[in-house]
């Protein structure tokens, strides 16, 4: 990743997940700041969890390195093991707030 690079975009639907080995990002709400990521921090996981479009926009901060894994390799990976799942489902929780983590797209 670049910085400046716009790494996933709010609204627009997801296929993979990403995890930050080098570099920095941030994460937008809304066009507002709302978190920054930096190595070993992950995102991508609501989208791919919930079958929803991506809730933020991730934009690199500065250069660096992604590791990613496509929606058919992550999601059989964490759903397919009860500890992985009720870990994600936590992570979402967090991330959504309790008004939002319940939603599901059916």
């Amino acid at each position: 990743m670049k910085a400046g690079d716009e790494i996933v975009r709010q609204g627009e639907p997801g296929d993979r997940f990403y995890v930050i080995d080098s570099g920095s990002a941030e994460v937008l709400v809304d066009g507002r700041p709302a978190a920054s990521l930096g190595p070993g921090d992950y995102f991508g996981e609501i989208a791919l969890l919930r079958d929803v479009p991506r809730t933020a926009t991730v934009r690199a901060r500065a250069d660096g390195l992604l590791l990613t894994l496509t929606h058919d390799a992550f999601v059989p990976a964490v759903s397919g093991y009860s500890p992985s799942l009720a870990s994600a489902e936590a992570v979402v929780g967090l991330r959504l707030g309790p008004a939002r983590a319940g939603i599901v797209r059916a």
